[in-house]
């Protein structure tokens, strides 16, 4: 299943609270247009990219990463981009796309 990302700015264009992944800290998502997904921690306020939110569902989708949470965060740096990637897991795993 590609990512929709109309369904994704919809799911979070009035913000949203995203459960963890095991490991990591509660964030929020804030927002989302037609180019990012914002976020923000009780520390820090980023973006994801959607090209490479949709790079990394390119990826699962052809079973070159995996759909396991903490594996897929170093995967994530490795093969889409050193942007977050424990944040770009959560919000993955709040879409259905990781366990």
């Amino acid at each position: 299943m590609a990512l929709d990302w109309d369904a994704v700015v919809a799911r979070y264009k009035d913000g949203a609270d995203v459960a963890p992944i095991p490991g990591s800290s509660t964030l929020a998502v804030t927002g989302a247009d037609e180019a990012k997904v914002y976020v923000k921690h009780r520390l820090w306020k980023d973006s994801l990219s959607r090209a490479n939110l949709e790079k990394a569902v390119a990826l699962l989708e052809d079973g070159k990463m995996t759909r396991k949470s903490g594996d897929f965060v170093d995967q994530y740096r490795t093969f889409v981009a050193d942007e977050r990637p424990t944040t770009a897991a959560t919000v993955l795993k709040d879409l259905g796309f990781l366990e």
